[in-house]
């Protein structure tokens, strides 16, 4: 007779007849009608899972891109005696942000001194090398040129040289063309910031690292294919968080937990609805950006990343060339991205809508604003969205040798943005406070640099949590 045995250890994959996560314990009274009270538990009784307690943890992180999973860790970290989950919408971390971009360590060139982004930035720009280095990831210090096309450019490379002085940031130089062709041959241009200490990595594989090492913590957990659509509050003041796999109508899924931090990417204010928060106050708009990459024969073409000086209007920082150590784009050179504007928040192709998503791209003013402020510029980025050559025109005013042949389609990656009222777009990040009673916290915009800047926003977030949960350690 064929014997089957179970072991109660950590599994690597979930028997499929296994409960969903954050499922619990379902009632069976149709099960009972049929087979009878005592026969029904048997039967019903779930294979051994790993898996807290009924699902309750001290704090709840929904969002498993790298900001996230980040901050996840870094209470983790701090808090030895705290128990923690990160709910992720998709079957994988880090599958939309995190997953799609250039990759690039930002240095702090670009943000107003003294805001959350210069400092995380700065900060966060070290924690990612080292953390890179001390877990063996793919990680080089290439360097970056900002360049000006021409004397009237000149004047943007003196002001983030002047910005990033005063953010801290080391090494900086203004050089001229003769000094840019010393070092990058195929770069043509009358002056560049050079930074030395901006770099490249995988973020895929970072984010990937981390929930790892969540998992192996023994006080985290990861549940994927958990979108939350209700957060409510309980008699002895902690969270219940439901959800759905994406897509079903069930089961319901649901965790408990003492307090909640969402950090969710282009459905951060979605999820402020959610606890409280002021959805209408921030709401998100989204932008693909389609990158090429070189052909293996040209990858060699420049040897750090090229920059052209920003386009203004806060959004696109312009079409420009980055070195990659990203396996899955092949180790090539890529070009792009650009801005468009996209008709759905996971509108990866130009032709992807969603209605919803769609209504409440019309229907936000602060964006139309933006859009009417900038109009040469947005149209300029529908354009270099739908035509490979006004595209690739972008890249050959600072490098000229560039053509159409030696280039390939490479990914698209979506952006999340804040417009502010009056069409600004918003320059810092946005974190929303006393939530659900003071339960909950929102991280609200976190657009580029958050990749570089994560685990220096996870120690801010974890800042910000110890005052309002009033943790101690």
């Amino acid at each position: 007779m064929l014997r089957r045995t179970f072991s109660t250890a950590k599994l690597s994959k979930p028997y499929l007849w296994d409960k969903l996560p954050g499922e619990g314990v379902q009632p069976r009274k149709g099960v009972e009608k049929l087979m009878g009270s005592l026969r029904a538990n048997r039967f019903s009784q779930p294979f051994p899972v790993n898996t807290t307690p009924k699902d309750r943890f001290d704090v709840a992180i929904v969002g498993g891109g790298i900001v996230g999973l980040a901050t996840a860790r870094e209470i983790l970290k701090r808090y030895p005696e705290k128990t923690v989950v990160v709910l992720e919408k998709e079957d994988q971390v880090a599958a939309h942000q995190t997953g799609h971009n250039s990759g690039v360590i930002h240095a702090g060139l670009y943000y107003i001194p003294g805001s959350r982004m210069a400092h995380t930035c700065v900060r966060g720009a070290e924690l990612m090398y080292k953390y890179c280095e001390e877990k063996q990831l793919p990680v080089e210090r290439c360097g970056k040129f900002i360049v000006a096309a021409n004397e009237g450019e000149h004047a943007q490379v003196e002001k983030l040289y002047s910005q990033g002085t005063a953010n801290g940031v080391q090494g900086l130089e203004i050089i001229y063309r003769d000094q840019i062709k010393e070092m990058e041959p195929n770069v043509s241009a009358y002056s560049a910031l050079h930074s030395p200490n901006t770099g490249i990595t995988n973020y895929w594989l970072v984010a990937q690292t981390i929930a790892d090492e969540i998992r192996e913590s023994g006080r985290g957990d990861i549940k994927l294919s958990f979108e939350v659509d209700k957060m409510e509050t309980t008699k002895d003041r902690k969270v219940l968080v439901y959800g759905r796999e994406p897509g079903q109508f069930g089961p319901v899924l649901h965790v408990e937990a003492a307090n909640v931090i969402t950090c969710g990417g282009f459905y951060s204010d979605r999820l402020a609805k959610l606890n409280g928060g002021n959805y209408r106050a921030n709401r998100i708009v989204t932008f693909r950006g389609t990158y090429y990459q070189l052909k293996s024969e040209y990858r060699t073409l420049v040897s750090r990343n090229i920059y052209p000086v920003p386009s203004g209007g806060g959004i696109p920082v312009g079409v420009h060339f980055t070195p990659t150590v990203d396996v899955r784009r092949g180790h090539q050179l890529i070009v792009g991205p650009g801005a468009c504007i996209t008709f759905a928040r996971e509108g990866y192709k130009f032709f992807d809508t969603d209605l919803f998503d769609l209504y409440e791209f019309a229907t936000n003013l602060a964006f139309w604003q933006f859009a009417f402020k900038n109009f040469t510029l947005s149209m300029g980025e529908l354009y270099r969205d739908l035509n490979k050559s006004a595209f690739l025109r972008s890249g050959q005013k600072f490098i000229p040798c560039l053509r159409d042949e030696m280039v390939e389609p490479s990914f698209s990656g979506i952006m999340s943005q804040v417009f502010e009222p009056g069409g600004g777009a918003a320059g810092d990040y946005i974190i929303e406070r006393n939530c659900m009673d003071g339960l909950a916290i929102n991280l609200r915009n976190a657009p580029s640099p958050a990749a570089t800047g994560s685990f220096a926003i996870a120690e801010m977030m974890s800042d910000i949590a110890a005052d309002d949960f009033g943790w101690k350690q």
